[in-house]
């Protein structure tokens, strides 16, 4: 089912999606988590990476299922959104868990490879581990931009593990297509956000030189001055990819939207300026699907009115 709602209002002088976009990040609204619990999911290959549970004293006794939030591209457990998301779940006594994915966050030093768009087994794995932990049978998940891609990719790919289950879940401003959103985020904007990326992904090699110095992909000279470069000559050749292009075939989402049969709410912006929204106009979704689309919203932004944050709230319905 395809949604396209008015409900969401932007915050007066907001109506502009990099406003949106570029205020929501630089005004997290971070609140403290106190009592947070690290935890190491162990993945197949030898890997590993980290969870933190923020998990509130009453929610042994809850019969809700956990919740696990899973942030994007250079984000961590520490972005403004997830640590908004985790204390509100908090207050309501729930189970919750914010995953750092494979090497980011503390965990580039427990990682060999990287987060990418494809990493759907790493999800996987983590939630079984959450079922473990809390001894509950069923997770809910709730993944932001490229995280949201990973999980509708892993609820196409419930077959290959019988002992997952997932009440519901809920992908933020996915990029489904991912070879035309790289495209699209350098040809747009003067490659604005292209710039913000890469920047950010910079920082995060040098932080991973130090930690696996012998990476045959580490020294990349000239640095990429794109996202689709640095996914080329870093992202696919270091987790298994021929290229960029097999790396993007391999793990977009999109042709396989409508094998999902888990209650999904897909939530995007029409005026996203990081992931473009005509990539849903011709997706095939499937009936166990919500698509919501707003006309504004930016990336990861819905800045409503009196001071309140749209996609926050609407999560909380959700779940």
């Amino acid at each position: 089912m395809v949604k396209t709602t008015s409900e969401f209002v932007p915050r007066r002088f907001l109506n502009c999606p990099h406003r949106q976009t570029i205020l929501a990040a630089l005004f997290g609204g971070k609140v403290a988590l106190p009592n947070s619990n690290q935890l190491t999911v162990d993945l197949p290959d030898g890997d590993q990476l980290y969870i933190y549970d923020d998990s509130a004293p009453a929610a042994a006794k809850s019969a809700a299922p956990p919740v696990l939030l899973v942030h994007g591209l250079g984000g961590s457990h520490q972005s403004s959104y997830m640590i908004r998301i985790a204390n509100r779940l908090r207050r309501r006594s729930r189970n919750i868990f914010r995953m750092d994915m494979r090497g980011c966050g503390n965990g580039i030093s427990i990682a060999r490879k990287t987060a990418h768009a494809g990493a759907s087994d790493d999800l996987a794995q983590t939630a079984l581990c959450i079922q473990k932990l809390t001894g509950k049978p069923a997770i809910q998940i709730v993944a932001f931009s490229l995280s949201g891609n990973i999980l509708l990719k892993l609820l196409t790919e419930l077959n290959a593990y019988p002992e997952l289950q997932i009440t519901n879940a809920i992908a933020i401003c996915p990029p489904i297509d991912l070879a035309y959103s790289s495209q699209m985020i350098t040809d747009k904007y003067l490659g604005f956000y292209d710039y913000q990326f890469i920047r950010s992904l910079k920082k995060d090699l040098l932080q991973r030189r130090q930690h696996h110095p012998d990476c045959p992909w580490g020294q990349l000279s000239p640095f990429p001055k794109t996202l689709f470069e640095f996914d080329n000559r870093f992202t696919a050749p270091l987790n298994g990819f021929l290229d960029a292009a097999d790396y993007y075939q391999k793990s977009s989402s999109k042709d396989r939207l409508s094998e999902i049969t888990v209650p999904t709410i897909v939530l995007v912006a029409n005026d996203d300026p990081v992931v473009p929204a005509e990539i849903f106009d011709d997706a095939q979704i499937s009936e166990s699907t919500t698509l919501i689309r707003t006309d504004f919203g930016g990336h990861l932004g819905f800045l409503a009115r009196e001071g309140k944050r749209w996609m926050d709230d609407q999560l909380m319905y959700w779940l």
